[in-house]
């Protein structure tokens, strides 16, 4: 077995970050909000074709090349379960800024209403910078309660009705689809997650997030809430 080394895939975002990656691989940070690096990705960005799929040093997309031989790349009992899929997207992610109250379809919504095979249950290490994440309610918040806090773009309520946990380097987080969560400010984390990019922005406006529809990943925010 020989290890191939892949290039920097570095995604731009609607947030700033980017630096403690930079940092991480030994190089200049690049100008612009970059602050996620999709490892080995074969996984697109949310209507963005192509982007986020990693390529092999001779220029192939890695994609293609699981495609081509599924069972040299991933093993016999891998294939036999999920196809030429990875069924896995790591990132690497460095919050320069808070990220905004959110939430991932669960597998049974994106295949029912998005068309895709995966939902996106994640988690995170931990693995630069220390203070707080916020993830799942403290108590149970009712729709209407949801929706009014949405409506109102209340993040101050958001916040203050999820657990907040402070975390260090070598912590790890657990977060199932559909459990509203958001990262603190300079945090730099390990993404394990579900092979796929959609999030539901309880939190959007002001954030540069131009539309509901991409807010909403094109549920709409009756699904959308719905999914939360």
């Amino acid at each position: 077995m020989i290890p191939i080394t892949l290039p920097p895939n570095d995604i731009e975002r609607f947030y700033r970050g980017g630096a403690a990656i930079a940092a991480l691989r030994g190089r200049q940070p690049r100008p612009g909000r970059f602050p996620e690096d999709w490892v080995a990705s074969t996984t697109e960005a949310f209507e963005e074709p192509g982007v986020g799929l990693s390529r092999l040093p001779d220029g192939r997309l890695l994609r293609d090349a699981i495609t081509a031989d599924p069972q040299a790349w991933l093993g016999t009992a891998h294939v036999d379960r999920w196809g030429a899929d990875p069924a896995l997207l790591v990132k690497l992610l460095d919050a320069g800024e808070r990220l905004p109250v959110h939430a991932h379809p669960s597998g049974p919504v994106a295949r029912e209403h998005l068309g895709t095979r995966f939902g996106k249950t994640e988690a995170w290490v931990v693995i630069g910078g220390s203070g707080p994440v916020w993830a799942g309610w403290r108590e149970p918040v009712s729709a209407d309660q949801l929706r009014a806090w949405v409506e109102r773009q209340d993040a101050e309520a958001m916040l203050g009705a999820l657990h907040r946990v402070a975390v260090e380097p070598g912590d790890s987080v657990f977060v199932p689809a559909a459990v509203p969560h958001a990262i603190g400010e300079g945090l730099l984390i390990v993404e394990l997650q579900e092979p796929s990019d959609m999030s539901v922005l309880l939190e959007w406006r002001g954030t540069g997030v131009e539309s509901e529809h991409v807010a909403t990943v094109g549920l709409g925010w009756e699904r959308g809430l719905a999914a939360v």
